[in-house]
């Protein structure tokens, strides 16, 4: 009798502990589809309600179910725990106010730029490439994966230097909490923004004795964008202008990434590049590298009007020759040869530059106000003119 009772118990227990479990997997998975639904269709929600377990569900639905040491080291830089506990060198109010500030500007940047520009990529981009390139980025990763998500690999060049993945676990608790203060400025900074300020980005690497350079700030988008990061090492561009990976005794300057998501295996390579005519002069393996990459389609934002600098007309020749499709706002390339080359469709408004570049951009303020052709662009992107911002796209025309 009494091993008739044992087991009838093992039985109540086993049923109620899977009929309690399947309704914490019923209310979690309605629970999320509620917020997910409500942050991508742009519903009036509570931002206090949703902003921390949006935040780590969307991360967690992506993510191998066995997170790697990258994963838990760039956890903790994106202001979230990932099933560990908060290192002892971090204080408790420290840790509370970096990780609400990662949070909030995250979602501030992604409701009102990162959704709309992901849902107007999937209307307006018809390319759909396995590479794409990306010069000037700083450590932009997210505009680009916005614009190009089906890509399996993304190449940014910049000035900035990669250095190490940066370890908040251990680091002592002075240079911890120095740090998560830099990246707080840097995230309130990119939530506003959409995008760094290239002195900040200087900044950021000789603040502290901490240097967050450019791998850092990638590895942090890539986390929140649901990648789960494999293995990062560096690199450099060899004599042939071909990427090759190096040791981890040599310097971080440029770095791969190699990321997981949703199953499908993603290369980023950064490089950091002096993308000047001087710069190829001193590096001419670094132009054999740009004009091949040049060849993937290519995004341009925020770049300072380089590419219509007269220093920097091997970066133009190299684009307007090769490029199949460019993506790019009023900073990159100069919109007479840009239309001459390529079938364009311009988006938003464009007036005149931004007042520090008040000398460039007259032929595609004339374009604007002459073509009357152009298009809505609901968020905003580069930088901030009197609320009007513009967007190109372009693509090569067919050879006569």
């Amino acid at each position: 009798m009494a091993s008739v009772k044992r087991k009838l118990l093992v039985v109540v227990v086993f049923s109620t502990v899977i009929t309690g479990l399947t309704f914490l997997v019923w209310k979690q998975a309605l629970v999320s589809n509620v917020k997910l639904d409500a942050v991508l269709s742009h519903q009036t929600i509570d931002i206090h309600q949703t902003i921390d377990s949006v935040h780590e569900e969307v991360i967690q639905l992506a993510m191998p179910k066995i997170p790697s040491d990258d994963d838990q080291i760039v956890d903790l830089i994106a202001g979230n725990l990932m099933g560990q506990e908060m290192p002892s060198n971090l204080k408790d109010t420290d840790w509370q106010r970096f990780t609400q500030s990662v949070k909030a500007n995250w979602s501030l940047y992604n409701t009102s730029i990162g959704q709309p520009m992901l849902k107007w990529s999937s209307h307006e981009i018809s390319v759909n490439p396995k590479k794409v390139f990306y010069p000037f980025s700083g450590p932009d990763f997210t505009t680009l994966y916005q614009l190009y998500p089906q890509s399996n690999h993304f190449v940014m060049t910049a000035q900035q230097r990669g250095e190490r993945l940066v370890n908040l676990s251990k680091l002592n608790p002075m240079a911890a909490k120095q740090t998560m203060e830099v990246l707080n400025s840097a995230w309130t900074s990119f939530g506003h923004d959409g995008f760094f300020v290239t002195e900040y980005l200087f900044k950021y690497i000789s603040q502290n004795k901490v240097k967050i350079g450019s791998t850092t700030l990638i590895a942090s988008f890539a986390h929140l964008h649901g990648f789960s990061i494999q293995k990062i090492v560096p690199i450099e561009v060899d004599e042939k202008g071909l990427l090759r990976e190096l040791s981890d005794e040599k310097p971080w300057d440029s770095v791969r990434f190699y990321m997981i998501k949703d199953n499908k295996t993603v290369i980023l390579d950064y490089i950091r590049m002096d993308l000047s005519n001087e710069g190829f002069k001193k590096s001419p393996q670094n132009l054999t590298f740009f004009e091949e990459s040049a060849k993937s389609p290519i995004l341009l934002k925020a770049a300072s009007h380089l590419p219509q600098h007269k220093d920097f007309t091997s970066v133009r020749d190299a684009l307007l020759n090769n490029a199949p499709f460019i993506i790019q706002d009023e900073t990159g390339l100069d919109y007479k040869p840009l239309s001459s080359s390529f079938d364009t469709v311009l988006y938003g408004s464009f007036v005149k530059a931004y007042k520090v570049f008040s000398t460039y951009n007259h032929d595609l303020a004339k374009a604007y106000k002459d073509r009357n052709d152009e298009q809505p662009l609901p968020f905003r992107v580069g930088y901030f003119k009197d609320g009007n911002y513009a967007l190109i796209t372009a693509t090569k025309k067919a050879a006569q």
